[in-house]
């Protein structure tokens, strides 16, 4: 609806989706208390054009009364016509007249009798069909019961009209008034959050409520969806409620606090953290009364690697509860020594180290040690048990073999031979290149140096089109202990003369048989 003052200067025009009607309910056209003047306005018009098709005289058969002349020209002369012959059915003391003025007939009172109408069955309009007791649609009625029907339908339209039209006159009141007035903002009003934005402070309700919906969307991504959240009580072990705990007698069922039905968040986290406790309780029974836990307890196994100047120490093995390692220090030494006689000692925390994936990192830079050499390693640990009053010494030494001296073979097959070369490392050594087929190795070359030199060398007489492996073998002069390097591979070629089969060759003259 349009505001009749939309396009006067200075006016607020205010849509008819705005305004709502506060009249009393009115089920005959379901209209409620509250719905909107555009609401109201489209029920009472189509209330409107139903009345004015019921109103329509063509929407009525007459044909029954044989009135070739003076038929009804609107709905109140019908109304009028009916009524007449209803009232000339009810008394029958004479003869009404036609619209000419002659006497109609009634019962034989004018001459002769009655026939037909109106004590007759008529169609009737659509709006009148009804089903009957045995579920038949009824499409006709006898005439007088027509024009009853009819009557009583009138003076409903007639009483909806009169409660329409007063609707309408005060909703256009109310519209009117409404339209002259200037639009109310109502401000929001404050909040005090707790714990979102500005917390103890007023804040506008919409501030608070924006706050809320971001936190509401965190919480939802750590936690999980409400249906994510049920979803994940279904990872109880199956039958847990009575299976044995595993501290103590009776079922897990039995345990004070247990829900045998999770139906909440809460009811998972009670029967989860019951079930963490009674396997802590059992763990902790075998640890006091199956394993050992004095000295006999400790396994310390270590290994090392070496790469570029940086030694990781690995710690494998197992400590009982309860050991710490001895004061006053608090921590374990590691001795590292060359073959030079160079030795540093680096103190750490054995605890903290022992089954770690990572290892411990030493860097060598700056020592004394010669990374090229083999290192010999060394701990003395030192752990005492405050309950047992143990402690407990050992030792564990890691001789690490350097292969330092390994440096990078260039590789070059043809379809029988394969040549190497690579730069030795710095110092003497005698270095023996190996070349292996398979799991078995079939030749080898050895050459002594005094510094770093220029390794080179062919193997012959290879199968083409054959997978080999070449690898380096280093013996440090005078008293290294030899290593070896990792394999690396080389594929001869194919032959691009093949030999022939079952033919007598030909030599030509690029040396190539021909068949």
């Amino acid at each position: 609806m349009k505001p009749l003052n939309l396009d006067e200067p200075g006016c607020n025009p205010i849509s008819s989706n705005c305004v709502i009607w506060q009249g009393p309910d009115i089920p005959c056209i379901t209209l409620c208390k509250g719905d909107s003047v555009s609401s109201v306005v489209a029920k009472l018009a189509t209330e409107l054009c139903d009345v004015l098709t019921i109103l329509d005289i063509k929407s009525y058969d007459i044909s029954c009364f044989n009135l070739t002349t003076c038929q009804p020209k609107d709905f109140e002369e019908l109304i009028q016509f009916l009524i007449k012959r209803i009232c000339m059915l009810e008394t029958c003391t004479g003869c009404a007249p036609d619209c000419n003025g002659n006497a109609t007939l009634c019962n034989g009172n004018c001459g002769k009798a009655t026939t037909g109408c109106p004590d007759c069955e008529v169609p009737i309009a659509s709006c009148f069909y009804y089903t009957n007791a045995l579920g038949d649609q009824i499409t006709t009625m006898q005439l007088t019961d027509y024009a009853t029907a009819m009557g009583n339908k009138i003076c409903t339209i007639i009483f909806e009209l009169i409660v329409m039209q007063t609707a309408i006159t005060s909703q256009e009141v109310r519209i009117v008034a409404l339209e002259q007035k200037a639009p109310v903002i109502i401000p929001l009003p404050d909040v005090t959050p707790i714990c979102v934005v500005n917390p103890g402070i007023p804040t506008p309700m919409n501030v608070v409520l924006q706050a809320l919906e971001q936190q509401f969307c965190t919480l939802v991504n750590v936690t999980g969806s409400p249906n994510e959240l049920t979803d994940s009580f279904g990872a109880e072990c199956s039958g847990l409620t009575n299976q044995q705990q595993l501290n103590g007698l009776g079922t897990m069922g039995s345990l004070v606090g247990w829900n045998s039905q999770v139906f909440t968040l809460a009811d998972s986290f009670v029967n989860m953290w019951l079930t963490i406790c009674d396997m802590r309780a059992a763990i902790r029974n075998i640890q006091l009364n199956c394993c050992p836990t004095a000295c006999d307890g400790i396994v310390i196994n270590m290994t090392a690697t070496i790469e570029v100047n940086t030694l990781t120490l690995y710690f494998l093995g197992s400590i009982p509860t309860n050991f710490v390692q001895c004061l006053p220090s608090g921590t374990t030494t590691i001795t590292i020594s060359d073959q030079s006689g160079n030795t540093i000692v680096v103190p750490f925390n054995l605890l903290a180290y022992m089954n770690l994936a990572t290892g411990y990192n030493i860097s060598l830079n700056l020592t004394p040690i010669n990374v090229a050499d083999n290192l010999t390693i060394s701990i003395t640990p030192c752990l005492y048990n405050s309950v047992t009053d143990s402690t407990c010494q050992s030792y564990v030494e890691y001789t690490l073999v350097n292969n330092a001296g390994c440096f990078t073979l260039t590789l070059t097959p043809t379809f029988d031979t394969i040549a190497y070369t690579g730069n030795s490392g710095p110092g003497a050594a005698s270095y023996t290149v190996e070349l292996w087929l398979g799991m078995s190795m079939i030749t080898s070359q050895t050459v002594a140096v005094t510094g770093a030199t220029l390794i080179a060398g062919t193997f012959t007489g290879l199968l083409s089109s054959t997978l080999y492996q070449v690898r380096l073998k280093v013996d440090p002069s005078p008293c290294g202990t030899p290593y070896y390097c990792p394999f690396i591979t080389a594929t001869t070629i194919a032959n691009p003369c093949p030999a022939p089969t079952n033919v007598v060759p030909v030599l030509t003259i690029d040396g190539c048989v021909d068949c």
